[in-house]
């Protein structure tokens, strides 16, 4: 009987190679001792034991240990290492300490406050579940290239170039083949640490040995397949110290992409934390997007029980689901002269439980002694008398260890006693795992959710297995949303769940829920395809790098930012399968890219319609407020991206098109603080600006923006903090075929002006209707704000020209709000809105842009402003769109551009300090806006304003008495202006409170030549 199901055909030579590359002898069986109270790996203890007796005995002097320590104090542990005689080998910022030290030394380390834990040394790479096949050389471009519309891009002349990718894994670089890898990594482009001497590395250090194997072959080869034209780098780090400097030796060489088709052993309790986690998270700091295949252990790899015992009796692994009885002894068979790894015996319930508090377990490994006929599944030895305990791990939890027992633990049975064969035609071998509740342990009220993981070529027995919760190891569990774990979609017809559907899952591909119940993997991509390394190069390791050359398409394009930008486009560019929404079977579905985007071209400059009363395009709030595609219901999650069509309804002229819309969009319930963005459809870098940024969770956050126009008539609008959108069309530009125009050209005023506040402060006039009295704003009441007697709004023989102003550029502020409400800012004989222009809360000011069509203007009123709850207002004017009976010209005509952020304090290290004023350059230089411009549309941001207060921008030296933007103390606030410029490109920024500040531009206003 072959080994189907529990030894695929995958244990060939290949396979075989690097399980035996990277297999160790057991750690000898040692029980913590009841004194132990600090130290409680038991592979750490029992070769203290052993130094400290050999030192006893006078044998040798007390030899020196290697030693991992787990700490947030890196350096402090660095400094106490070295006093005591140790060395220190490697470390992981924040995270781990490896050295060599001293045995005697070892409790003494253990014993400070500023280690959390004293442990061996931990691999954490292990080998995947190989799932290749010897099925000859066919094409060795694979199918996913042109699944995936990899081939189209290429077509158009996006490959990858210019994108530097990173692979983690394991090499032997006289086996690289240039015609599908590219050049063979020199000395620049390979980094390797090896610092518990596995041989991965040459004794020199840096440089990868030959020892490895081919499967980071294979995975180059997928990459380059995907992305031809990125640059490959490729690493090899044996501990999390070792791991940690080959991230920070990509992210010194440019690398923004890394792509890790391995695994690893429990360090945590499955819910993004844990060592690797955070090292996930000092990637992403990096400006990395880290790509993981999510594991091939959907079949014969994980089991999850509710499991209950008394004292000193074994866990029942039956529970129940099978066959009848007490079932104690979980069997495994694994390749004959091979060693299998257990990743852990988890119960991650108790992990947060003070040590007292949490269950006590001790694993056993067992190996039959002689054949004992078929060893048929579920058929479970009714004694030890035929077996051999071949190792045991008891962590003593009740001592600090974690409910975790066995991770990184190498076990090699020496039998071929299996009725299952491998490849080669030989019996697999047999051993057994039993799981004891130690005497005297805590018994919880609920049954604790015990955990198994095996890897290598090794599986559990028929039946004892579970898929769900396959995927919380670590790297694919972390909650950063840099880190992208890929399933696979097999081509293979042998490895879907259902030979029928050519996009269901692989059945080996692991699934969430992660322990806290989040959704992994994040998506699915092909696999199972033809490779020059393998033949046919199936399992989560090869549709991994796939996802990473898919995402060096859109880095390479410019559509998204590094990091979790970029993550978030590639997650959103998946065809949803399974159930509705994101599931933990396929994540948010199979990667697909849209049609190649075409190359951006210069945009003719464009004239401004005002929509009478805004136009509420989408409300993805569920009926009865939604409003727009039915698709886009919400609410969303952290990360998402949606694309909207904002042009469907608009008449453009014969010959013209819509080249940007004018919107008020608003964040309604955010699940975080983070931002929103809005960009045009495939024209603009997803995560590299922002539009409106949400310091408090679930606040109603509104901001104007004027966004370009992308592909179809479309924008996008990334969700970072997920939640609801309400976006409102208050206009659009559309081209002239660059002929001057009389109307919708935008004219920003020397000196911005204050219409009213009804605060009453000098130099401001308040409404008619307050009798000369400054006071706030009643709930529900709506006010005509009244025309500046002096204004530079066009005037004829000292009145306002009515003929030429078709709308204003206002800024609204409310200021001293006792209770959440909105601003809505119209044309006094709109007649009944639905919009908002502006929300506000208690206890900070806020501020927003609109533009206000301006049919009926006199000396006595211009704009009408309703409130819904009671508060003070303010409208400062800060320029006006002209109307057909203004002067022909070009001047303040719009051409829009990709947000590119022009200003940013923090990349200066220069925050502004309160009451500082600087000259900041908007247009020309590097600012990828052009010389000669008349204004520019912007974003402001403040960031972590040290107080309560305002930000203005304008052209010339005089600060007006306006506000270009309010910000609260500590909280990071938006806002969208139009800003006039000086003849050289600057712009004058005072800043009332001390704060960093960000200015984003996405279009120019053109100025006549002199």
């Amino acid at each position: 009987m072959n080994l189907r199901r529990h030894l695929p055909a995958s244990m060939v030579a290949g396979a075989l190679a690097v399980a035996l590359t990277v297999s160790t002898t057991p750690f000898p069986i040692h029980v913590a001792a009841a004194t132990s109270t600090v130290i409680t790996d038991p592979r750490l203890l029992a070769e203290l034991d052993r130094a400290l007796g050999m030192r006893t005995e006078g044998t040798a002097a007390a030899p020196r240990l290697s030693i991992e320590v787990l700490t947030r104090h890196t350096a402090e542990v660095e400094s106490l290492i070295t006093r005591l005689g140790g060395t220190v080998v490697a470390q992981a910022e924040g995270i781990a300490v490896h050295a060599s030290v001293p045995a005697t030394s070892v409790r003494t380390i253990a014993a400070s406050p500023l280690a959390t834990s004293v442990r061996w040394p931990r691999r954490v790479n292990t080998p995947p579940r190989s799932f290749s096949r010897p099925e000859g050389f066919g094409p060795t471009q694979g199918v996913q290239v042109s699944s995936t519309g990899a081939q189209a891009w290429h077509d158009s002349g996006v490959t990858g170039a210019g994108v530097k990718v990173g692979i983690i894994d394991y090499f032997d670089l006289s086996l690289w083949n240039t015609a599908e890898m590219g050049p063979v990594p020199d000395a620049e482009h390979q980094f390797c640490n090896d610092s518990v001497d596995v041989g991965f590395c040459t004794p020199s250090g840096g440089i990868i040995d030959q020892l490895g194997g081919d499967h980071g072959e294979a995975v180059a080869e997928i990459v380059k397949d995907m992305a031809p034209d990125a640059e490959l780098y490729v690493a090899w780090g044996t501990t999390i110290s070792d791991l940690t400097n080959a991230i920070d030796w990509f992210a010194d060489n440019g690398v923004t992409i890394i792509n890790r088709s391995l695994g690893s052993a429990y360090d945590g309790p499955g819910d993004g934390t844990g060592p690797l986690a955070e090292l996930v998270d000092h990637a992403a700091f990096r400006g990395i997007t880290w790509f993981n295949s999510a594991g091939n252990d959907g079949e014969d790899a994980y089991l999850r029980r509710s499991v209950a015992s008394t004292p000193n009796s074994y866990v029942n692994f039956n529970d129940g689901r099978a066959g009848a009885g007490t079932d104690t002894w979980l069997r495994v068979d694994s390749m004959a002269g091979s060693c299998y790894f257990l990743d852990g015996v988890r119960w991650s319930n108790d992990w947060y439980l003070p040590a007292l508090q949490r269950t006590d377990y001790a694993v056993e490994v067992w190996e039959p002694d002689s054949p004992q006929g078929d060893f048929s599944d579920h058929v479970n030895p009714a004694s030890t008398t035929f077996a051999t305990m071949i190792d045991e791990v008891d962590a003593s939890q009740v001592f600090g260890a974690p409910p975790l027992e066995g991770d990184d633990l190498a076990i090699c049975p020496t039998n071929q006693f299996s009725q299952y064969t491998d490849s080669f035609g030989q019996n697999a071998a047999v051993s057994y795992l039993r799981v004891r509740r130690n005497l005297f342990t805590p018994i919880g009220s609920v049954p604790d959710q015990m955990e198994v993981a095996i890897s290598g070529d090794a599986f559990l027995e028929l039946g004892y297995y579970d898929k769900a919760g396959s995927a919380a190891k670590p790297v694919v569990d972390s909650k950063n949303p840099a880190l992208v774990a890929v399933g696979a979609v097999d081509v293979n017809e042998a490895e879907r769940v259902d030979p029928f559907d050519p996009n269901s899952i692989a059945i080996y591909s692991s699934q969430g829920p992660t322990t806290d119940g989040r959704v992994k993997p994040d998506v699915s991509a092909p696999s199972g395809f033809q490779s020059s390394v393998f033949g046919q190069f199936s399992g989560t390791s090869s549709s991994s790098p796939t996802a990473a050359g898919f995402a060096a398409l859109l880095q390479s394009a410019g559509l998204a930012a590094p990091g979790a930008g970029l993550a978030a486009l590639v997650k959103h560019f998946a065809t949803d399968l399974g159930v509705a929404g994101p599931d933990n079977v396929y994540g948010s579905g199979l990667l697909s890219l849209p049609d190649a985007p075409p190359p951006p071209g210069s945009v003719a400059p464009g004239a401004y319609t005002a929509l009478p009363l805004p136009q509420r395009l989408l409300d993805t709030r569920p009926a009865p407020n939604h409003v727009g595609p039915a698709a886009l219901v919400g609410p969303y999650g952290t990360q998402s991206v949606i694309d909207l069509n904002v042009t469907s309804d608009i008449t453009v002229p014969v010959g013209g098109s819509v080249t940007a819309v004018a919107l008020n969009i608003t964040s309604v319930g955010s699940k975080s603080t983070g931002f929103v963005q809005a960009y045009p459809l495939l024209q603009a870098s997803n995560g590299s600006t922002s539009t409106i940024n949400i310091a408090t969770a679930g606040q109603a956050r509104p901001n104007f923006a004027i966004v370009p126009v992308g592909v179809g008539g479309a924008i996008s609008i990334y969700l970072q903090a997920g939640g609801h959108a309400v976006v409102d069309l208050l206009g659009y530009f559309v081209t002239t075929g660059g002929e001057a125009v009389a109307e919708g050209r935008f004219v920003p005023l020397a000196v911005p002006e204050r219409w009213t506040d009804t605060r009453g402060l000098a130099g401001a006039q308040l409404p008619d209707s307050f009798g000369g009295t400054p006071r706030k704003l009643a709930a529900g009441e709506t006010i005509t704000v009244p025309t500046l007697a002096a204004t530079q709004v066009p005037t004829v023989a000292g009145s306002i020209d009515t003929s030429q102003v078709a709308a204003l550029v206002v800024n609204v502020a409310a200021v001293g709000s006792s209770a959440n409400g909105f601003i809505r800012v119209m044309r006094p004989d709109a007649g009944t809105a639905t919009h908002a222009n502006l929300n506000y809360t208690p206890g900070s000011a806020s501020a927003n842009t609109a533009i206000v069509p301006v049919p009926r203007f006199s000396a006595t009123g211009t704009t009408a402003l309703y409130t819904s709850q009671r508060v003070d207002a303010i409208v400062d004017v800060v320029g006006y769109i002209t109307a057909s009976a203004a002067p022909f010209s070009t001047e303040g005509m719009f051409v829009p551009l990709s947000p590119v952020r022009v200003y940013n304090t923090r990349d200066l290290a220069k925050p502004f300090a309160a009451g500082e004023s600087r000259a900041v350059i908007l247009a020309g230089g590097t600012t990828g806006v052009p010389s000669g411009v008349s204004g520019v549309s912007a974003n402001l941001a403040a960031v972590a304003p040290s107080a309560n207060g305002f930000l203005k921008v304008y052209p010339g030296v005089t600060a007006p008495p306006t506000a270009s933007l309010n910000f609260a103390a500590g909280k990071t606030v938006a806002n969208g202006a139009l800003v006039g410029v000086n003849p050289d490109g600057s712009a004058t920024a005072t800043m009332s409170q001390a704060s960093h500040l960000i200015i984003d531009v996405n279009g120019y206003f053109v100025k006549v030549p002199v």
